[in-house]
């Protein structure tokens, strides 16, 4: 990338590039040769206007740019321009006389407005996130600062144009041909890529309702960073980053970054987070693409995004330099198309998994709970000795140790949560069959057959991809129940799941499990009659035992059941 720019600096450049592995090298590309160009005809006049503007659409974004300048252009007058502060130390800037300006475009156009600054003397114009700045509305703004920039009669004393963007809308082609000479050259460093997201980085998919969503964030927090790793998660609106950040279910450190917070509370927050002072950064968009916040270990997104290539930038933030990451999306069972999208656009195939379970959180509690041990100074454990000794003989060692475990790791409630549908208060179980299944309503009369009492109470069932077998919700205060008078057979099999199995996409006629459903397979015998089926309510009742139709057929014709010989109760859409 960076010999790219040496060799063919004297061209207007358009370059695409994956900004989550190349960012680093990007802003080198660029920084190097400016600086290199400006130290070779140095200025040092008072009030000289800026010969090398740099556009950003975001405060934090252009920070980081100025300061990859600051490393390197030595005796050259470098500012950052941006809003949320005084205008002084900017126009003070301006008045001794400035070299390189960078910027977000609202706060540089109001400079250009009430005529504070001139860019008639500008030689090289860099356009970063240029896709970015469209989505976040600033094309107008920059259509006005360029118009500025490149009002000269000389066509060859117009600035030079670099534009770096991760996507090509109509918008940047647009400005490119309006602003660039001829001699454009584009570099595409994705071309036709299929798999646009970095190899290093795991992509997993929970499915939860959005009332679930919070306390399962926090968990799958613990599992997969720790007290001991750093995670961004990425919530739709500033109001899920901020009820987020007061649940009671996230017991990490975590706070909050998005355009309501002050910009010197922002600044600090993004300090603070990159030297490991807390290890969960919630935030909008505004740290989706181009911060440089190293040795992420897990990224989260809350909902599947509407533009694929949000998801790239966000997933990108994990990953980097060589290390492994872990990408998880949430998604409604409404949004089960858009993560297929997703899946397909952006070239990633998701694992689909559950909720982070019991066992699973309380391993990971105890083990950053017996990290912490380590920090303890040998002068403060004089202070419990005899309180532990106390607790040995009462407790026994084991005993008293584990309990002092689980009240470091704040885990002394467990919360049982579904595999499947992660609903707390349900436990998952997997039932195999030696036989391929037609219809959900099959497990359910397996399940009844031998626990009656199972009976309108299981949630969600999903059948496994091979149809012999499936997932089902159980109520917790069930299980023991179930777990005692279940018996394995030669032809049927059921056990608690630890782990989610293959599972079809789109069952028909599931729709967050609770549409009526057929009992046996087939006509069978138990559990049958409309509204025998799975996931029903008591507004689902048909006969009692039976099959369909008295183990006839039901007329499918019509999509209804017979009602056991009467007119029909109530007709069905099988979606």
């Amino acid at each position: 990338m960076i010999s790219i720019i040496f060799f063919q600096f004297n061209h207007k450049l358009l370059i695409m590039s994956m900004m989550a592995t190349m960012l680093l090298l990007k802003h080198l590309s660029f920084v190097l040769p400016l600086v290199e160009k400006l130290i070779k005809k140095k200025k040092t006049k008072e009030g000289r206007m800026p010969r090398v503007l740099v556009l950003l659409p975001t405060r934090e974004l252009a920070k980081q740019v100025y300061e990859d300048f600051l490393k390197v252009c030595g005796e050259l007058s470098a500012f950052c321009f941006y809003g949320g502060v005084p205008y002084e130390p900017q126009e003070r800037a301006l008045w001794k006389g400035l070299d390189i300006l960078v910027g977000t475009p609202g706060r540089i156009l109001d400079h250009i407005q009430k005529g504070n600054m001139s860019l008639q003397k500008a030689k090289h114009v860099v356009l970063d996130e240029v896709d970015q700045m469209l989505d976040m509305g600033f094309a107008e703004s920059v259509d006005e600062i360029l118009k500025v920039a490149y009002d000269k009669e000389d066509e060859g004393h117009k600035p030079q144009t670099l534009l770096f963007s991760a996507t090509l809308p109509p918008w940047v082609y647009r400005t490119a041909q309006k602003y660039m000479k001829k001699d454009v050259k584009k570099v595409d460093l994705i071309g036709q890529q299929q798999i646009k997201t970095s190899t290093t980085v795991q992509h997993l998919a929970i499915k939860c309702s959005i009332q679930d969503r919070n306390s399962i964030i926090a968990d799958i927090i613990q599992v997969y960073s720790g007290n001991h790793g750093r995670a961004i998660v990425f919530c739709q609106t500033k109001k899920q980053a901020d009820e987020l950040a007061v649940s009671a279910s996230m017991k990490l450190d975590a706070h909050v970054l998005h355009g309501d917070i002050p910009q010197d509370k922002r600044e600090l927050v993004l300090k603070s987070f990159r030297d490991s002072k807390y290890k969960v950064l919630l935030t909008t968009d505004v740290a989706a693409r181009g911060l440089d916040i190293p040795e992420v270990d897990l990224v989260v997104q809350c909902s599947p995004p509407k533009d694929t290539d949000a998801y790239i930038h966000r997933s990108g933030r994990t990953g980097r330099a060589g290390r492994s990451g872990i990408s998880v999306l949430f998604y409604s069972p409404r949004q089960e198309s858009d993560l297929m999208q997703v899946e397909r656009r952006a070239g990633v195939n998701f694992k689909r998994i559950g909720p982070p379970t019991t066992v699973d959180i309380i391993k990971t509690y105890a083990k950053d709970a017996a990290r912490s041990l380590d920090n303890v100074p040998d002068e403060t454990l004089d202070y419990f000795r005899d309180s532990a000794n106390i607790l040995i003989e009462e407790r026994g060692a084991e005993n008293a140790l584990a309990a002092a475990l689980a009240v470091i790791s704040k885990s002394t409630k467990i919360i049982s949560r579904s595999l499947l549908s992660a609903k707390e208060g349900y436990v998952s179980f997997v039932l195999r069959t030696n036989t391929e299944i037609r219809s959900p309503g099959y497990l359910l009369n397996c399940l009844e057959r031998q626990v009656p009492e199972m009976s309108y109470k299981v949630g969600e069932i999903r059948l496994t991809k091979d149809k012999k077998g499936g997932v089902l919700d159980v109520p917790a205060d069930m299980v023991r129940l179930l777990e005692m008078k279940w018996l394995n057979s030669k032809h049927e099999s059921l056990e608690k799941a630890t782990e989610l199995p293959e599972l079809i996409e789109d069952n028909n006629a599931m729709r967050n499990g609770r549409r009526g459903y057929g009992g046996g397979g087939g006509g069978g015998g138990g559990g049958g009659g409309y509204g025998g089926g799975w996931g029903r309510d008591r507004n689902s009742r048909g006969g009692g035992g039976g099959g369909f139709n008295r183990g006839r057929r039901p007329d499918w014709r019509n999509n209804r059941f017979d009602n056991h010989g009467g007119p029909p109760k109530k007709r069905f859409r099988f979606d």
